[in-house]
C-alpha cells in the first residue's frame, strides 16, 4: 500500500505499514493517522539519534509518534540498508514534513535528500 496516497481523514482502524511489516520486529512505531511500522531497533539506532538504542526494552509497547503515516514511511526508507527514495514527486508541504521529522529523529540522509530535492 503506498502510504502517499492515503486518506488524510483520521481513522481509528490500526492499519499496517505495506513496507514495514517485518515478522521478527522488536519494535512497533504508530503514525498519528493510525498506521503500525513493524521495524528492528537495530536499523534505528544505527542510522539515527533520535530513537532510543537497540538495547533498550520497549515491553511489547507501541510507540506513538505525531507524524503521519506517509512522512514516517518515507523516513524509515532512509533508516534501513537499502536503495534510498526519489523524492522528486513530494508536494513542497510533503517534503517539509519530512525533513522536519528527519532533523527532530537525526536521519541525517533523509534531510540531505529533502535539502537537495528544495534547491
Amino acid at each position: 500500500m503506498d502510504l502517499s496516497e492515503a486518506d488524510s481523514t483520521v481513522s481509528t482502524e490500526i492499519r499496517t505499514s505495506g513496507l514495514f511489516q517485518a515478522q521478527d520486529a522488536d519494535v512497533v512505531i504508530r503514525s498519528s493517522d493510525n498506521f503500525d511500522f513493524h521495524l528492528h531497533k537495530k536499523y534505528l539506532e544505527f542510522a539515527t539519534g533520535g530513537f532510543p538504542s537497540a538495547d533498550t526494552p520497549t515491553n511489547e509497547e507501541v510507540v506513538k509518534l505525531p507524524e503521519t503515516a506517509s512522512t514516517l514511511e518515507y523516513l524509515f526508507q532512509f533508516v534501513y540498508p537499502q536503495r534510498h527514495p526519489s523524492l522528486d514527486r513530494l508536494g513542497f508541504a510533503q517534503l517539509i514534513e519530512l525533513a522536519e521529522a528527519a532533523e527532530k529523529y537525526e536521519v541525517y540522509g533523509a534531510l540531505t535528500a529533502c535539502h537537495l530535492t528544495l534547491r
